[in-house]
């Protein structure tokens, strides 16, 4: 149970800086309100958005702090490159048990607009556009030992864009070049952890995104965003989530079929190197890094799993350039992938549409 701020008629922040005027968005452990601030004349540039945690949640020992510190790291990083592509925090206090994160207000996420896409999913171009502004994001995180840990499309927005209309909709779904150059930020620090601490909780990224060396445990590091960026790429190009794993009752767990299509999408199996160094390898996998539960695997390719959605639109090239860079992104060995400045150097992310 979560003790979230519940403002009044007239309610005011910070000594009456900044008036709430609506709420936005509610999570577990934070509310997001609109506010204005009231010390700023220009109405064009005084409306933010305010992320008020729990009373719980800023209580929770280092939680708060971790993220407050975060944005605040973001923040001072300005001069380097992928600064565009992440939040910048504008201001921070408690009001009363409740901490507050003063931030921009953006556009629509991109999750809301693949909900609204006839398909689920979203055109080429701007699919390319996306990898390649969140691969700047990642770049600029890691470069300040930032692992996100949630890299998904309820957490990127739009920054430039307002789609209020169905025909604006329909124009980015229909047009293969659109003349509008998008922008989209990364969001969403609540979850991300430190690279050089131990991570705060027991249990990382959705499950969905968890990677392999999350499950078996062999490692944490940037490489679990890299996983993430493939699965991104898979599900904002035709729809559908890369990984839904299931248990069959007694057959296998959840967590064995997960490991299985990894396996079967990529070709791979576990190495000597990730056995000696998985905890849980021995509750999955056979010394020859084989599933125990699970001997025989069907092999799908990433382009077949890719065709079997006939995508309009969606061309063998785009296929072919899609799947190598999320085969690249899906490596069983946490130590063998690309990191996000590798990867802007694939066709994939090179071919985005950008306009500096």
């Amino acid at each position: 149970m979560n003790t979230h701020y519940h403002p009044t008629a007239g309610a005011t922040l910070k000594n009456g800086r900044y008036a709430v005027l609506r709420k936005l968005g509610e999570g577990i452990t934070a509310v997001t309100w609109l506010v204005n601030d009231k010390s700023i004349t220009d109405n064009r540039l005084r409306y933010f958005a305010a992320k008020i945690l729990s009373a719980e949640a800023t209580a929770e020992p280092h939680g708060p702090a971790r993220e407050r510190d975060m944005l605040q790291a973001i923040a001072d990083s300005s001069e380097q490159e992928g600064h565009d592509y992440v939040p910048d925090l504008c201001d921070s206090f408690n009001e009363g048990p409740h901490l507050c994160l003063i931030l921009p207000l953006y556009s629509t996420s991109v999750a809301s607009l693949c909900h609204s896409g006839p398909h689920k999913c979203l055109p080429v171009y701007m699919v390319r556009s996306i990898i390649h502004m969140t691969l700047h994001a990642l770049q600029l995180l890691h470069n300040l030992k930032i692992v996100h840990t949630d890299v998904r499309p309820d957490n990127i927005l739009f920054t430039n864009a307002r789609f209020s209309f169905v025909p604006d909709l329909e124009n980015l779904f229909r047009t293969t070049l659109h003349t509008t150059v998008l922008r989209f930020r990364l969001i969403g620090f609540g979850h991300a952890e430190w690279l050089n601490r131990t991570p705060s909780r027991t249990t990382l990224c959705p499950p969905a995104l968890r990677p392999p060396e999350v499950i078996l445990s062999y490692g944490f590091g940037t490489a679990v965003d890299i996983w993430a960026i493939g699965c991104l790429a898979f599900e904002l190009l035709v729809g559908r989530r890369l990984f839904h794993p299931e248990d069959d009752g007694d057959d296998w767990t959840n967590e064995e079929d997960h490991l299985a299509k990894m396996q079967q999408l990529t070709g791979q199996h576990f190495t000597a190197d990730v056995l000696t160094r998985a905890k849980n390898g021995v509750k999955y996998l056979n010394p020859n890094g084989h599933l125990a539960r699970i001997p025989e695997l069907i092999p799908v390719s990433i382009e077949q799993a890719m065709r079997n959605y006939n995508i309009p639109g969606l061309a063998e090239e785009d296929i072919q350039e899609s799947a190598d860079f999320i085969r690249a992104c899906l490596e069983l060995d946490d130590r063998k992938r690309p990191t996000a400045e590798e990867l802007l150097e694939y066709s994939f992310a090179k071919k985005a549409w950008l306009c500096h």
